[in-house]
């Protein structure tokens, strides 16, 4: 329809733009448009080499790569014992059949049916429609099962239940989490659930290690969550251009 909407802005102007990109396409859109970038990592040098690579390209852009926040995913699985987080785990992989595990890993290739396959011989080639999907992963995934001879199982079942760098108990966890902060690997991080009660069991034994550390906030910084990550809010495009015009 024609005209303005007749409201106001919301209190932070636009919301926060998140992107999950890993191919290079992906990650120059994410380092010119994006406010933070969701990624997921198998390793905290593989997130250092990711990091370093869109903080370039915001710079690249003009744009300053301390606005553009890189948050992986992570799930993680604190134990009261190194011996107690490792079965919580395995309980945790435990969880997943290899048919979920095949469904899983077919919607990252565009939705590809392996079960077609056999499971114990080598991992199939796909073809070129898969990159139709989630590129940045597909590629990683065949990368590993090339290099180290996976078998479509081993493929499926270990990308289905990855074991992720965050399992061990809250001093273990909480260590990790300011390696990956402070050697260049992220900015923060998305939290996810790894099972039932991990959330809270990570709220009350790993945040309170890490805010003594002062790596943690005791209070939010603002009201919205661009406030809370330091984001200033944008001027509105309208209001940019009539000023522009002003000034020519």
């Amino acid at each position: 329809m024609r005209g303005p909407l007749n409201i106001a802005r919301s209190p932070q102007g636009q919301p926060v733009v998140f992107q999950a990109g890993t191919s290079d396409d992906g990650r120059n859109f994410a380092a010119k448009h994006s406010d933070a970038i969701f990624v997921g990592h198998d390793d905290v040098a593989e997130a250092r080499a990711y990091y370093r690579d869109v903080k370039s390209r915001a710079t690249g852009f003009g744009r300053d790569a301390e606005a553009l926040f890189v948050l992986p995913a992570v799930a993680p699985v604190v134990g009261g014992t190194e011996a107690e987080a490792e079965a919580l785990w395995r309980e945790r992989a435990d969880l997943v059949s290899i048919e979920s595990a095949l469904r899983m890993l077919g919607r990252g290739f565009n939705d590809y049916d392996f079960t077609k396959h056999e499971l114990d011989a080598p991992f199939p080639s796909v073809g070129s429609d898969a990159l139709n999907s989630s590129q940045g992963a597909v590629l990683k995934i065949t990368r590993a099962a090339r290099e180290e001879g996976l078998t479509l199982r081993e493929v499926a079942l270990r990308f289905a239940t990855p074991r992720g760098n965050f399992v061990g108990t809250p001093e273990q966890i909480a260590d990790k989490f300011e390696e990956w902060l402070t050697t260049g690997a992220s900015d923060g991080f998305v939290i996810g659930e790894s099972l039932p009660g991990q959330f809270s069991r990570l709220a009350e034994s790993v945040i309170p290690i890490l805010q003594k550390r002062g790596s943690f906030r005791h209070e939010y910084e603002g009201s919205t969550f661009r406030e809370s990550l330091g984001i200033g809010v944008p001027a509105n495009r309208y209001t940019r251009a009539k000023n522009e015009r002003h000034v020519a």
